[in-house]
């Protein structure tokens, strides 16, 4: 069930479900809970030594230092051959192997403690074909285009912004198979998720140590990539935020889904590693089996939620056949295993995982460790001075006073246009640029989700992009809000560099403030369409406290 092939290392991806895999043995977790098959996919690793040789034989050295873009990158490795070796070796496993694989990376650096490299590099998904010369050939170019990824752009950025050196980078694979079912034409489990030992923002009776969960029906990157998705802590299954009335259950539910398409030539060499997945709005799943399971109706005669695929009315993603009545013991099992895992690993941590509870199958697919510092902060609250500040939160994480930043970039409200994140997240790249030349830090204010996938729901940059930030500011607008980060690739990279977090929601948290008049006063180092640079003489005063979720900013 877990194999490698080949020397050197497995990459810090393939060391935790290794990991996880003898946790599961050694605590005898495969038959803990009736009727459920709780384990980690077959998965085969393909360690570096084969990037070595790929990199060697092909004279793709070059490629190292060199300045052209991703796309002829792409291109050269996709064009150039694997070892004879591993290409053999495939062969061997596609004939063992007859499902849908997920093709993912597993580099050297990723998956440490301060610097995870969670999402930087890419993971392809193929389908089951009988045609096993096609298939090898599904493989081989998925394999080639994750190797390509480490020399990415943005890949690049991170290295740089790490402290790390490109020419030391080297690429680990992991062949998985995808937990899921076909279901007409698409490959997807019925609940993917994400679970974290550690809850940042606890609501109501749940507490930081009790972790929290956040779950979709499809495949996980609906969870990774920052979509709507529902969030549960597995010590309170039944009590869940966003189904607690019908209208936060009709706005704040999942709203849409992922799957794998299962047609081959839908698997294009493609800078995006979700190329042959489909984008499926909740209101089209009605044709999948599985989404009986998952759903509840909204009766609009009685103005009430029903449990219930059955009735007539709008579906909602409630998941609550498994959270409130137990058909599958979901909450129990990430419960367990954050328990256990977070002890063994002596750390927070993060877990990744899949299931089918039709068959009742539970598949753990990635573990890795999360900073938790900003809960350990101690800000004497009744001794701070907050008069005067611009940036107030009472939703935030953070280590403490964070001193010497006399920058700040932020998005302009008055020209801010959610069409239009992508042409923003353009110029922030450049600004982030000059700031590393420069050797200065900043803070940065926006509105949205920063790093969403979604460009409606905010500037999608990635970490490379404004990797000189020292503190985030998320704002809301009246008509323009999203819940604060959690659970996501982009909000793992900036708890684990320490990077102070702010979400400002003066609309729903009496307390929260934004002043941008105060901003808008002061003469700015840069200008542009979409934001304003501002440099101080002083550095600005910031506290950013995770244990109480305060933070403020303010104008020495």
């Amino acid at each position: 069930w877990f194999s490698r092939f080949g020397d050197g290392s497995m990459g810090g991806k393939a060391r935790g479900l290794a990991f996880l895999n003898q946790i599961l043995k050694k605590h005898n977790l495969f038959g803990e809970w009736e009727d459920v098959e709780v384990m980690v996919p077959r998965t085969l690793v393909i360690a570096t030594e084969y990037f070595d040789r790929f990199i060697i034989e092909n004279g793709l050295q070059y490629v190292i230092n060199s300045d052209i873009s991703d796309s002829e990158i792409l291109s050269e490795f996709v064009s150039s051959n694997l070892p004879q070796e591993l290409t053999n070796a495939l062969r061997s496993f596609i004939r063992v192997v007859r499902t849908p694989l997920a093709v993912r990376s597993s580099s050297k650096l990723e998956d440490s403690y301060y610097q995870p490299f969670a999402g930087v590099y890419s993971t392809y998904m193929i389908p089951s074909v009988e045609n096993e010369d096609q298939q090898l050939r599904l493989l081989s170019k998925a394999i080639k285009s994750v190797y390509a990824s480490v020399y990415f752009a943005p890949s690049r950025g991170y290295i740089t912004a790490t402290g790390n050196v490109i020419s030391e980078e080297k690429m680990a694979i992991i062949l998985q198979e995808i937990c899921g079912e076909e279901q007409d034409g698409c490959f997807f489990p019925t609940v993917s998720g994400v679970g974290r030992s550690v809850n940042f923002y606890p609501i109501g009776h749940e507490r930081a140590e009790e972790g929290i969960a956040k779950i979709a029906y499809g495949l996980g990157k609906a969870v990774v990539d920052g979509e709507q998705v529902l969030r549960f802590s597995p010590e309170y299954p039944k009590h869940v935020l966003q189904t607690s009335t019908p209208d936060l259950a009709m706005r704040d539910t999942q709203q849409v889904m992922y799957a794998l398409d299962l047609q081959p030539e839908r698997f294009k060499t493609s800078l995006d590693d979700a190329v042959n997945l489909c984008r499926i709005p909740i209101t089209d799943c009605g044709r999948f089996p599985s989404f009986r399971e998952v759903v509840s109706t909204y009766d609009y005669a009685n103005q009430r939620m029903v449990d219930s695929p059955i009735p007539d009315g709008p579906k909602v993603v409630s998941f609550a056949h498994i959270l409130r009545y137990g058909t599958f013991p979901l909450a129990s099992i990430v419960k367990k295993l954050l328990e256990i895992c977070a002890g063994e690993m002596n750390s927070s941590v993060e877990i990744e995982f899949a299931a089918v509870p039709r068959t009742g199958l539970f598949n753990a697919l990635q573990i890795r460790p999360i900073s938790s510092d900003s809960l350990k902060a101690d800000v004497d609250w009744n001794d701070t001075d907050t008069s005067g500040a611009f940036v107030e939160s009472s939703s935030a994480l953070g280590t403490g006073w964070i001193e010497g930043v006399s920058d700040i970039i932020y998005l302009r409200p008055e020209t801010f246009d959610k069409m239009k994140t992508l042409e923003m997240a353009a110029e922030l790249r450049a600004l982030n640029a000059k700031m590393r030349a420069r050797g200065r830090q900043y803070i940065l204010i926006g509105y949205g989700r920063w790093g969403s996938s979604i460009p409606t729901l905010g500037v999608p940059v990635v970490w490379s992009d404004i990797s000189e930030t020292k503190v985030l500011v998320e704002c809301s607008l009246p008509d323009f809000r999203v819940d604060p980060s959690q659970g996501t690739h982009f909000f793992q990279n900036l708890t684990s560099f320490n990077a102070g977090y702010v979400n400002v929601d003066p609309y729903t948290r009496q307390g929260d403030n934004l002043e941008i008049s105060a901003l808008d006063s002061l003469p700015a180092e840069d200008e542009t369409p979409w934001m304003r640079h501002i440099h101080l003489e002083k550095p600005l005063t910031c506290c950013v406290d995770g244990r109480t979720g305060r933070a403020f900013i303010s104008i020495n």
